[in-house]
């Protein structure tokens, strides 16, 4: 047992039990152990990052964590020093279970126990992955929300010549019936046709809404964008097929189905660009740990490795009539709402996104439950 003294504070009585239960709720590794570095506790981020969700090694070194040649002089150091000073900061490679090397920021604390109880040192312990992964996601999400408004800027001030020579257009092409001239203005109207589109593709990706999450069926919103997709898919005479791997599983997260149904859609739109008559696209929802997983695969041509990369880039495309949009807001939809989205592909065997989202999120925003 940790030394933790008991007590009440407005009615709670604080016991080591209830500490432990409140540490494990903690989203970094918390290990507490005795000044001679024997584990006692490992809360629940600990235990899994570590390799111990079943049988955590209570009673043993925390050198266990610790690489061979680290054992000697390192550990011993980080323990006097803690001792000593009272604490230390530093970054360290440990390693887990299976004995996987996990670079990590620790830094250790002091605690000053009831006599009986002996004093205890806390060591916590953060992914140093981790914490570039979030630095990687607010870069990313920072840089996404300039281009959007930088790219609402420049619809908004070409949207107004490209109306005025649009009208111009069709209003000579009506005087004229036929000949050289008839044509070039009828392929003027053509291709301010497809800038106006390109346009507001743009303006779409630019001022996406905030998501606003609420408790959805998530079976519901891919049955719902499948429905959306079928007439595209009869005329091409595509198979389209949904699966649900487990009869009874329904989940219900904390989503804003509106913008998740639009990624999808934008995914499926590309699937549909990719496939062949006669194709096939497949789409599973699938339980992934704690997350919700949903694959859509396709049998297309697939996307060369060189481009596996640069796909979710803003305006990154293949094909010189297509703006390259549809992939950036699925991936930013599915980012802001704490999922994450990856690509696999074989070319001449197609192409499969994996999307994940949490099943159980600490949301951001604070919205009715419904």
């Amino acid at each position: 047992m940790v030394g933790i003294r008991k007590g009440k504070e407005r009615g709670i009585s604080i016991t080591p039990g209830f500490l432990h239960r409140a540490i494990d709720l903690i989203e970094n590794a918390i290990i507490i152990t005795d000044t001679s570095g024997t584990m006692l506790f490992l809360n629940k981020k600990a235990r899994q990052l570590f390799g111990y969700a079943i049988r955590p090694p209570i009673g043993k070194s925390i050198g266990t964590l610790f690489l061979p040649d680290d054992l000697v002089n390192f550990l011993p150091n980080i323990l006097k020093i803690t001792r000593v000073e009272g604490e230390y900061k530093g970054e360290i490679l440990l390693q887990n279970k299976a004995g996987k090397r996990i670079f990590v920021k620790l830094e250790t604390s002091l605690y000053q126990g009831e006599e009986k109880d002996g004093n205890r040192i806390i060591f916590t312990i953060q992914e140093i992955e981790k914490l570039k992964e979030l630095e990687r996601d607010y870069l990313e999400s920072q840089r996404l929300a300039s281009l959007g408004t930088m790219a609402e800027g420049i619809a908004h001030k070409i949207r107004n010549p490209i109306v005025s020579i649009g009208g111009f257009a069709k209003r000579i092409s009506r005087r004229i019936s036929q000949g050289d001239q008839f044509l070039y203005f009828k392929r003027i109207e053509k291709e301010i046709g497809r800038l106006e589109t390109i346009i507001n593709q743009v303006q779409e990706f630019a001022v996406l809404p905030k998501p606003v999450h609420r408790r959805q069926n998530i079976r519901k919103i891919i049955e719902a964008s499948l429905k959306s997709l079928s007439g595209k898919a009869s005329q091409n005479q595509l198979v389209v097929d949904f699966e649900v791997e487990g009869s009874n599983w329904n989940p219900m997260p904390f989503i804003d189905g509106d913008l998740l149904a639009k990624a999808l859609t934008c995914i499926l739109d590309n699937a549909l660009e990719a496939v062949n008559e006669g194709g096939s696209i497949h789409v599973k929802l699938f339980p992934k740990g704690d997350f919700i997983g949903i694959e859509i695969s396709d049998s297309g041509r697939g996307i060369p490795e060189g481009n596996l990369g640069a796909i979710f880039d803003p305006f990154f495309s293949t094909k010189p009539d297509r703006v390259g949009i549809n992939l950036t807001t699925a991936h930013r939809i599915i980012k802001e709402q704490g999922g994450t989205i990856q690509v696999s592909s074989q070319q001449g065997k197609g192409t499969s996104f994996s999307i994940f989202l949490p099943k159980d999120r600490r949301r951001r925003i604070r919205t009715q439950i419904l």
